[in-house]
């Protein structure tokens, strides 16, 4: 069954005025959000501007703005903003400079990132949906190296929870949920005592920890279970124990 929808677009270019324009199309009903976009610049409209790749929610790149609340429109399915012919209304992602149309600049994100370290790869866990997980197992030949599985971490680096963010919107110097995260994973993965002692200062700053409003718009946001907010608790739960023990050394 196909789904005639209507999307109702952002659009801007520098020195220029924004701008919403409207576009019908017509999907198949298992179609997701991103595949609308698709047919609005396939069918009508080759200078409309945004990002895709992998159309999975691997790689975080396409996220938007759907009526209002941030989504990977990779696995937003179309039928779940039917609302009487209503448009399904597309806007670009929050806190970020919008470069044009639904494509903003994620420079900041990943400079953050950098800073922290943070490795995308890590050990899988022991185990996965209440199953064990064989770390013996290889796809190697039988008679190459016994190696451990690695798997990629959670974030997917969309931005998304930068946008929810409700103090990234009043303070851009704010470290950011998605940077505190990445520093609270890499504080758990180290055994280095310099590399942790690094860590935490980073995130033990005035636009670090201590700025978040503690809302966790960014764990609500968040397509993958990151758990951005928790991250940041825990961090000021270990930051808090770090200058009660220099405070008692003394």
């Amino acid at each position: 069954m196909a789904l005639n929808v209507t999307l109702k677009i952002f659009r801007y270019r520098p020195n220029q005025p924004a701008r919403c324009d409207t576009f019908d199309v017509t999907v198949p009903d298992a179609a997701n959000v991103l595949d609308a976009i698709e047919q609005a610049w396939d069918k009508h409209d080759r200078d409309l501007m945004f990002r895709h790749a992998c159309h999975h929610a691997s790689c975080g790149t396409c996220a938007v703005r759907i009526n209002g609340r941030e989504k990977l429109p990779c696995i937003a399915p179309v039928r779940d903003y039917l609302d009487g012919g209503k448009p399904i209304t597309i806007e670009p992602l929050r806190n970020f400079p919008i470069v044009g149309d639904l494509v903003v600049d994620v420079t900041g994100l990943f400079q953050r990132q950098e800073a922290t370290g943070f490795v995308i790869t890590r050990p899988t866990e022991d185990s996965l949906d209440g199953k064990r997980v064989d770390h013996t197992q290889c796809l190697a030949p039988a008679s190459a190296a016994i190696v451990p599985f690695n798997r990629f971490e959670n974030c997917v680096e969309c931005g998304i929870c930068l946008s929810a963010c409700p103090t990234m919107a009043a303070d851009d110097k704010f470290f950011g949920p998605a940077g505190l995260a990445a520093i609270q994973r890499e504080v758990d993965k180290t055994d280095d005592p310099n590399a942790r002692a690094r860590l935490l200062d980073l995130a033990d700053d005035e636009q670090g920890v201590w700025r978040c409003h503690s809302a966790w718009e960014c764990t609500e946001a968040c397509p993958q279970n990151v758990n951005p907010a928790e991250a940041i608790m825990d961090l000021r739960k270990q930051i808090t124990a770090r200058r009660f023990k220099k405070l008692f050394a003394r």
